[in-house]
């Protein structure tokens, strides 16, 4: 308590004989007074925590430069026989062989493709503004159905492995042809082995 309360004499009325409580009054609002005076004000810290705007901004993705990308993947594939890396009006087109890239019926990613693919994959992380579709395609030895089921899936076996070779899930989609969109004639060995491709769509 402060030692100047305590040392006043309060004199207290008759009729504040009458009524103790409001004999009290005077005291307690010099002890709340005093209370409050000696009360340290708290600092409030601005939070560090970034703001919901922050945390949503995204850095814009840098524009491709589409003659230079298509440089790169030709000299990434200059000695693959069957590779064809056509310019689209809205980005490249990359065929990749799958005839020994796949065994039949499987969907597993073996060697020679695997190549191609490692191949390909540093120069796609070089160009993150391009986004990437992959598509299967099969030759027409067996049922519609089973070929095309068979094409996503390779597609999407292609997806994972570029993701292993350090390029962003993200940017890619993966989808299957079947035996739709055929390049050469399925009736003949060489037909059916260029038919069985993937295709790389890389686009703005």
């Amino acid at each position: 308590m402060n030692p100047a309360v305590t040392d006043k004499t309060m004199t207290i009325s008759p009729n504040a004989q009458c009524h103790p409580l409001r004999a009290l009054a005077p005291l307690a609002a010099v002890l709340m007074l005093t209370a409050c005076a000696q009360t340290t004000p708290v600092a409030v810290e601005e939070s560090a925590a970034p703001t919901v705007a922050a945390t949503m901004q995204h850095p814009p993705s840098a524009a491709v430069d589409w003659p230079v990308l298509q440089k790169e993947l030709k000299t990434a594939l200059l000695d693959v026989p069957d590779n064809h890396i056509a310019h689209l009006p809205a980005g490249l087109r990359v065929s990749l062989p799958a005839c020994d890239g796949f065994a039949p019926g499987r969907v597993d990613v073996r060697a020679p493709l695997a190549t191609l693919l490692t191949r390909v994959a540093p120069v796609l992380q070089r160009y993150p503004g391009a986004s990437i579709q992959v598509i299967g395609h099969t030759d027409g030895v067996g049922s519609e159905m089973n070929n095309l089921r068979l094409s996503i899936e390779r597609a999407e076996a292609v997806v994972d492995y570029l993701r292993t070779q350090g390029v962003d899930l993200g940017r890619m989609v993966a989808d299957g042809k079947g035996e739709n969109e055929p390049i050469a004639d399925n009736t003949k060995p060489d037909g059916r082995a260029r038919n069985q491709r993937v295709e790389i769509f890389l686009k703005s």
